[in-house]
C-alpha cells in the first residue's frame, strides 16, 4: 500500500469516526468500564520476595526452611526501659504478659509459634538429673521472679541478645504471621496495642518492627499516598493542560484518555491474575504522562488549524489536525512500546517484567483513545481557539522557543560542545550512582517504624537473620560428635563474618544439656549416641516444641542463625560471598550439607540479579526504540538524532542519583528505562515536524518556524504537566514514591532540554556538511 493510499484509508476513518462521536465515545466508555472491571481482582504484594526468581537457589532454601522449621519474616516486638534501668519490673513484664494475650487472640498470628521469655526455658542441671524451669516463673510477679527471669535468661547464651539484652533494658516477642507479606491490618492492630501499653506504663516504650511490620508500614504508606497523591498528581496535570490551551473544556477529553488508559491497563493486571507490587505504584502515573502528551499534541494542533482558519468548521479543523498529527504520535506509542518491551525483555524478576508489559498496554490504550475518543470529546465540547490565540502568555513562549531554536540554529558549535560537556559531567556523576538497598531507608527519618527497627537492633544482637541450613543423609545423623563438632566448627566460621554479631543453633542447648549433667562447661558429648538421649531427656521434662526452629524431628536437618544489625545490600554483599565460601569449604570437610538462606541472603539474592539484569534490561530498550525509530523514518541519520535527548534523559537520572545518593534499588531501577520512552517522545515530534516541513519546500532555518514552534511548544507542556504531576508525588511521606517521582520528572526534563536545545544545533551541522558534501562533488 503506497503512502497516498494509506493516507486516504486514515482519513476516511477520522471522517467516519466524527459523524458519529456519540457512538465513538459510548463504545469507547463500554471497554474502559468492562476493563477496568478487573481492578478490584488485583492482590497486593508489597514484599521484596517477589523479585526473587521462584527457581533462585536461595529461594528454594528459604522455602525449604519454612517447610521444616516454621520460618517466615516475623513481627517483632521490643518492651524497652530507659538506658540504664532494668526492664525486669514486675509492672513492665506484667504488661508483657498482658500484651502477649491480646496478640494471640489477633488474626494471622501463628499462636503456637510466637516466642518470647514467657514461655521459654532455662537449662539446669541437679544431681545428674536435666531440668528446664520456665525463664518467668507462673503466677505472680514480684520483684524476686522479675531478678530470676533476667538470670535465667543470661544462662541462656542463645537467648541472650535476641529474647532479651543481656544488660536488661529490653524484652522482645517474636509474632510470625501467616503471610508475612500482607500483614497490613496485623501490623496496625500490633501497633495500637503497644502505643496503648507504652502510654498506661511510665517510662516504659514499646516498640514494634521486623519484617513483616516493615512490609505491612510500608503497603499502608504506599496504598494511602496511592490514593490521596495520584488524583492529586492528575488534577495539577489537568491545570497545566488548561494553562496550554486556555479552555476549561480543553480538559475534559485529555482527563477521560487519561483515566481511560491508566483503568484498561490496571484492569487488564486484575483480570490476568497480575499482582499489585510496589513499583506498580508507579505505573498510572507513567500511563498519565504518556496520554498528556498523546493529548496535548492532538488538542494544540486542532487549536492551530482553528487559528489559521478561523471560518473553517471545528469537523474540519479536526480532521486536518489528525491528518497532521496522528503519524508522530503513532510513532510516538511504537517507539514508546519498544522501550517497555526492552524493560520487560531484559529482566528475570516478575514484578519489572510486568511493569513494562502493563506499561507497554497502557501505552497503546492512550493511543488508541487519543485518536478516536479525544477528537470525538474535542468535538461535542465545542472548544474553541480565540482565547489561546490572544494568549500572551503563549505568545511569550512562542517567541521564547523560536528565539531559541533560531539561535541553535545559526551557531550550532557552541550548542553541540556544550551538549558534549554536558553529557560528560553527566557520565561522571552518573559514576557515582550504585545499587544498594536498606529496609529502613524506605521509612522517613521519624517513621515509627524505622526508629523502632533501629532502637531494637541497637539495643540487641540485631534482628537481621543470615540463616544456614543443615542437612545430612542419615537419620539423627546431625548429633553424632563428630557431627556436633562439625556444626560448632560452622558456627565459629560463620561468627568471624564481617558484620555478624551472634551466631546460635543446636550445639549451643546440647553443650547446656551437656554441662548440666556432666558439668564440663563449653565442652560437647563424646559418646555416640549423648545427644539424641540428652534432646530425649530435653523431651521427657520440657516442652518437646523448643527445638522445632533449631532441628527437625528426624534430626536431619538443623538451622544454624547468624544475627545482624544492618542489612545493607552493598555493606553485606561481601559477607554473602564469605559465607558461601565457608560453606563450600566446610561441605566437602565435613560431608554434610549446608546452603544459605534468610532475609539478608534474600535481599542479596534479588539484588544481584537486579545489578545483573539492569543494563541488560536499560540496553535492551535503547536498542529496541532505535530500531522502532529507523524503522518508523526509514533512515539511520534522524534515528540516531532521536538517541540525543533519550542518552540525555537517561545521564542525566543517573547524575541526579549519584548526586543525592539515591540508589539503583526496585524503586528506582526502571527510571532510566523509563526516560527512554519518555524522551524518544520529544524527539519524534520535533523531527517528524522537522522533515514534514521540508518536505514541503522550507529549507534551512524556515523549517523551524511556524508549526515547529507550536510542537516544541506542545512538548514543552507536556513536559511540564508530567515534571508537576511527579513533583505531587515527591511529597509523598514514602520515600521510594518520593525517589521515583524526583527522578522521573528530572528524567523528561533532560531529554526536553536536549531535544529543543539541541536538536536544532544538530540539524544545522548535518545541513552544513551535506552542503559541503556537495560543493566538493560539485567541484570534483
Amino acid at each position: 500500500m503506497n503512502s497516498s493510499k494509506r493516507h486516504s484509508w486514515r482519513d476516511d476513518f477520522f471522517a467516519k469516526m466524527l459523524e458519529r462521536p456519540i457512538t465513538v465515545i459510548l463504545l469507547a466508555a463500554a471497554i474502559i468500564v468492562a476493563v477496568g472491571a478487573g481492578v478490584p481482582h488485583i492482590q497486593k504484594d508489597p514484599s521484596v520476595d517477589a523479585f526473587v526468581s521462584s527457581n533462585h537457589p536461595v529461594a528454594a532454601t528459604r522455602d525449604r526452611a519454612k517447610d521444616l522449621f516454621g520460618l517466615e519474616d516475623p513481627i517483632i516486638v521490643g518492651f524497652a526501659a530507659p538506658r540504664g534501668e532494668s526492664v525486669y519490673t514486675p509492672e513492665a513484664l506484667d504488661a508483657f504478659r498482658s500484651f502477649e494475650k491480646s496478640v494471640r487472640q489477633l488474626p494471622n498470628v501463628q499462636k503456637q509459634r510466637l516466642v518470647s521469655v514467657l514461655h521459654e526455658s532455662a537449662i539446669m542441671g541437679s544431681d545428674g538429673d536435666l531440668e528446664t524451669p520456665p525463664i518467668l516463673e507462673p503466677g505472680r510477679i514480684t520483684i524476686d521472679t522479675a531478678r530470676l527471669a533476667h538470670e535465667r535468661l543470661l544462662s541462656m547464651p542463645m537467648m541472650v541478645d535476641l529474647l532479651g539484652s543481656e544488660v536488661g533494658d529490653i524484652v522482645t516477642m517474636v509474632v510470625p504471621v501467616d503471610d508475612p507479606n500482607n500483614a497490613t491490618e496485623t501490623y496496625a492492630q500490633i501497633k495500637q496495642l503497644a502505643d496503648d501499653t507504652a502510654r498506661d506504663i511510665p517510662n516504659l516504650d514499646v516498640h514494634v518492627a521486623g519484617v513483616a511490620a516493615m512490609n505491612g508500614r510500608l503497603a499502608h504508606m504506599v496504598d494511602s499516598d496511592t490514593k490521596r497523591l495520584i488524583p492529586l498528581a492528575i488534577l495539577t496535570a489537568l491545570i497545566v493542560i488548561f494553562i496550554a490551551l486556555r479552555r476549561w473544556n480543553g480538559v475534559v477529553g485529555p482527563l477521560f484518555v487519561i483515566a481511560g488508559s491508566a483503568a484498561i491497563a490496571v484492569g487488564c493486571m486484575g483480570w490476568m491474575g497480575s499482582r499489585y507490587y510496589l513499583i506498580t505504584t508507579a505505573l498510572p502515573v507513567i500511563i498519565m504522562a504518556i496520554s498528556i502528551a498523546d493529548s496535548l499534541h492532538i488538542s494544540i494542533a486542532f487549536m492551530r488549524e482553528r487559528e489559521l482558519d478561523p471560518q473553517g468548521t471545528a469537523k474540519s479543523a479536526l480532521l486536518k489536525a489528525l491528518s497532521h498529527v496522528s503519524t508522530p504520535v503513532t510513532l510516538t506509542t511504537v517507539t514508546t512500546i519498544a522501550g517497555f518491551a526492552g524493560l520487560a525483555l531484559g529482566t528475570s524478576m516478575v514484578p519489572i517484567r510486568e511493569f513494562g508489559i502493563y506499561a507497554a498496554l497502557g501505552v497503546f490504550a492512550a493511543w488508541g483513545l487519543s485518536l478516536t475518543l479525544l477528537p470525538c470529546v474535542i468535538l461535542l465540547s465545542r472548544l474553541s481557539s480565540d482565547t489561546a490565540a490572544s494568549s500572551s502568555s503563549v505568545r511569550w513562549l512562542d517567541r521564547w522557543i523560536s528565539k531559541i531554536t533560531e539561535t541553535a540554529f545559526n551557531r550550532p558549535v557552541p550548542y553541540a560542545f556544550a551538549l558534549c560537556a554536558t553529557l560528560v559531567s553527566f557520565a561522571v556523576m552518573s559514576s557515582h550512582a550504585k545499587f544498594d538497598y536498606e529496609r529502613k531507608l524506605y521509612f522517613p527519618q521519624t517513621d515509627f517504624v524505622r526508629m523502632a527497627d533501629i532502637e531494637i537492633n541497637d539495643r540487641l544482637a540485631g534482628v537481621n537473620f543470615l540463616d544456614v541450613v543443615v542437612s545430612s543423609q542419615d537419620e539423627g545423623g546431625l548429633l553424632t560428635p563428630a557431627a556436633l563438632q562439625d556444626l560448632t566448627q560452622l558456627q565459629n566460621g560463620l561468627s568471624k563474618l564481617s558484620h555478624v554479631e551472634k551466631v546460635s543453633g543446636i550445639v549451643d542447648y546440647i553443650s547446656l544439656m551437656h554441662e548440666a549433667l556432666v558439668g564440663e562447661a563449653d565442652a560437647l558429648p563424646t559418646k555416640s549416641n549423648a545427644g539424641a538421649q540428652y534432646m530425649f531427656l530435653y523431651e521427657a521434662s520440657g516442652d518437646p516444641g523448643d527445638f522445632e526452629e533449631e532441628i527437625d524431628y528426624t534430626q536431619t536437618h538443623t538451622l544454624i542463625r547468624a544475627q545482624l544489625k544492618i542489612d545493607q545490600y552493598s555493606a553485606l554483599s561481601g559477607t554473602i560471598d564469605e559465607a558461601n565460601q565457608l560453606l563450600g569449604t566446610w561441605g566437602a570437610q565435613s560431608g554434610l550439607t549446608a546452603a544459605i538462606s534468610g532475609r539478608v541472603a534474600v535481599n542479596d539474592s534479588w539484588m544481584d540479579e537486579l545489578a545483573n539484569s539492569h543494563f541488560k534490561g536499560l540496553g535492551l530498550a535503547v536498542l529496541l526504540v532505535f530500531i522502532a525509530t529507523i524503522l518508523t523514518f526509514r533512515s539511520v541519520t534522524p534515528a540516531i538524532l532521536t538517541l540525543v535527548p533519550v542518552l540525555t534523559g537517561v545521564l542525566f537520572t543517573y547524575a541526579i542519583m549519584g548526586l543525592t545518593g539515591i540508589s539503583i534499588a526496585p524503586a528506582t531501577s526502571m527510571t532510566a528505562a523509563i526516560a527512554t520512552g519518555l524522551g524518544v517522545d520529544f524527539a519524534i515530534h520535533l523531527i517528524s515536524e522537522i522533515r514534514h516541513a521540508r518536505s514541503n519546500g522550507l529549507s534551512g532555518s524556515y523549517a523551524f518556524t511556524g508549526n515547529y514552534v507550536v510542537v516544541a511548544r506542545a512538548c514543552i507542556f507536556s513536559a511540564l504537566a508530567l515534571g508537576i504531576g511527579l513533583a505531587v508525588i515527591c511529597i509523598s511521606i514514602a520515600p521510594p514514591l518520593r525517589w521515583f517521582g524526583g527522578l522521573v520528572a528530572s528524567a523528561a526534563l533532560g531529554s526536553l532540554v536536549g531535544a529543543v536545545l539541541v536538536l536544532p544545533a544538530l540539524f544545522s551541522i548535518l545541513d552544513r556538511f551535506q552542503h559541503t558534501s556537495q560543493l566538493k562533488e560539485a567541484t570534483t
